[in-house]
């Protein structure tokens, strides 16, 4: 008989012994490489004996057909580091993960095929995730427990149930496809314990699970009606929130977290507490909630986690420690470190660097960021509106649309928000810049184009004729033009480090933008809060000069940025 994560009598049984699943969620695409062995020992000496993590498809395939496993993509290290430590693992590859990630995990580029559905029994769509599965599970087969690796069980979908849209065609689909790939695990669905979610998103003969952070008896008693006799485990036991920009920073009491975790104990249920460390959403991936209001996530992803997002230990850690191992005696060795201020920047304005900076198309018609391959960042449309006035009118910016009248700054637009129209008149040019925030990465909407989903109209008149610029930001070259007039702007600048250790970016003379560290993109910020600080892992840095890059959207007269040794989550403007 194989050796398997089998489901008998109520329990879980490995090797013929009885098993009880103790899981933390880690996600290695939101550390740095060089911080996975750090977070899965302390998981480990919390008391765990799993770690679960989603595979993110837009990581590993950021553009059709090529895929990417090296640097912070590589989860067969991850998973390796895991089985060094004697650690089981769970691997949810979705296709899609929600995980408040960019456009739940999917790539941008399916938004481009024909005729394609996502989510569901759609051929087109299917094809792609049979590719993605094909790349991903060959890396992971040989990480299976009966293959000798520490990969116990599989998750079918994610949250299925909570798309409202239930096609059990689809989910049919994806656990044949995980049989015919040899994928030989346990397998399980999750969702929500709220209306028909766990129904909806549930296969005959295959494990359900619940998600919840709170009343676990009425969800141990939901999960018992529906599907008795089978072991109760909560696969996502949410102990704490995320925080979206313009809002309160989550936090949670740790007792609180405790005294539910051991409720599910003492009814010998299984759970994996998401998140065990929360990380960071680097670069731009962050998700948005768009349900129906759009709300985009911030920078961090603490989430409240026993293992804060640059590796120090909580309450809640000592808490969970205590209830799983009987000793709560913690060494929380983080180092961080203040590297002083930074205030000599030369400034290289973004309108006038277009052709080192971006990708231009001339003469075109308004097209979102997808249609020219673009995934993150932003898009400038340039029209001619001589003769034009009235208000402007893109229809549902996706996602931030500023102005600009013969180059002076006239107004924004912002979705999800209650923005006053902005009239023109006059004027011969029109500049229209749009930030991509996030694509939305859960419920019906998660099909987000960016840019300009319609031509702009000026009162009666539609433009339909455009210079366009992509602005992807995967690199902050410029052809040193200063700003030749007010425009959003590429600061750069130089700092010395000593011992690298882990800092945090106060980017206190600038408003709304995006930082990089020697080349590294350290996510989005915005003075608005409640995140005041960016996370800056100890491995993006070097001994001796490091650079800084800032891209702000408002122009300023006083460019300036601090690293200090704390972290601020929780400060509203």
């Amino acid at each position: 008989m194989k050796k398997k994560l089998v489901v008998k009598d109520g329990k879980f049984y490995l090797d013929g012994s009885e098993f009880r699943l103790y899981s933390g969620a880690v996600h290695y695409f939101r550390l740095h490489p060089l911080q996975w062995r750090d977070r899965l020992e302390k998981l480990k000496e919390c008391g765990l004996n799993t770690v679960e993590t989603y595979i993110a498809w837009n990581v590993q395939e950021p553009e059709r057909g090529r895929f990417c496993f090296d640097g912070m993509a590589d989860f067969e290290r991850f998973i390796g580091i895991a089985e060094e430590l004697g650690l089981y693992v769970i691997v949810r590859p979705g296709p899609f993960i929600c995980a408040e990630w960019e456009m739940g995990g999917l790539p941008s580029w399916l938004l481009t095929i024909d005729g394609i559905e996502l989510r569901h029994y759609n051929e087109p769509f299917l094809n792609c995730v049979r590719s993605y599965f094909e790349a991903v599970f060959e890396k992971l087969r040989p990480h299976l427990y009966v293959n000798g690796g520490g990969i116990i069980a599989m998750q079918i979908e994610n949250e299925y149930g909570g798309l409202g849209q239930p096609d059990q065609e689809y989910l049919k689909w994806i656990k044949h496809a995980y049989e015919e790939l040899g994928m030989d695990v346990l397998y399980f669905t999750s969702d929500g314990t709220w209306s028909t979610c766990l129904e909806d998103g549930s296969i005959d003969g295959i494990l359900m699970t619940a998600n919840f952070g709170s009343r676990t008896g009425q969800a141990i008693e939901r999960l018992e009606s529906l599907r008795p006799g089978e072991p109760k485990v909560c696969m996502e036991f949410w102990n704490g929130w995320f925080d979206q920009w313009g809002t309160e920073h989550h936090t949670r009491e740790a007792q609180t977290v405790v005294d539910e975790i051991k409720t599910l104990i003492d009814n010998n249920g299984g759970f994996n507490i998401y998140m065990f460390s929360g990380g960071t959403n680097f670069g731009f991936m962050n998700g948005s909630n768009c349900n129906p209001h759009f709300e985009p996530c911030i920078t961090s992803y603490d989430y409240g986690a026993p293992i804060a997002e640059d590796g120090s230990l909580t309450e809640q850690y000592r808490l969970l420690k205590r209830l799983l191992t009987g000793n709560d005696k913690i060494i929380d060795g983080h180092k961080t470190a203040a590297y002083g201020k930074v205030t000599d920047f030369t400034a290289y304005g973004l309108f006038d660097n277009a052709k080192s900076q971006g990708r231009e198309f001339k003469n075109s018609g308004a097209s979102s960021m997808e249609e020219f391959g673009q995934k993150y960042g932003y898009i400038l449309y340039e029209a001619d509106i001589e003769g034009m006035s009235g208000v402007i009118d893109i229809g549902e910016p996706h996602d931030r649309a500023m102005f600009y009248a013969d180059n002076v700054f006239i107004g924004e637009y912002e979705r999800g928000t209650d923005y006053e129209p902005i009239s023109v008149s006059g004027a011969s040019s029109l500049k229209i810049l749009i930030e991509n925030m996030g694509r939305a990465n859960y419920g019906p909407r998660i099909f987000d184009k960016k840019g300009l989903v319609q031509n702009a109209r000026i009162g009666d008149t539609e433009i339909r004729a455009y210079d366009i610029t992509c602005f992807e930001m995967n690199s902050t070259a410029a052809e040193h033009i200063g700003c030749t007039f007010a425009q959003p702007a590429i600061y750069k600048a130089e700092f010395e480090v000593g011992e690298a250790a882990d800092t945090y970016l106060l980017p206190s003379g600038f408003t709304k933008g995006v930082a990089f560290v020697n080349g590294f993109n350290l996510g989005r910020y915005w003075s608005k809060g409640p995140q005041q600080t960016l996370y800056v892992p100890a491995g993006v840095l070097r001994k001796g000069s490091n650079s800084l890059t800032v891209f702000d959207l408002y122009p300023t007269d006083m460019p300036g940025a601090e690293f200090i040794d704390r972290h601020i989550l929780d400060e509203l403007k």
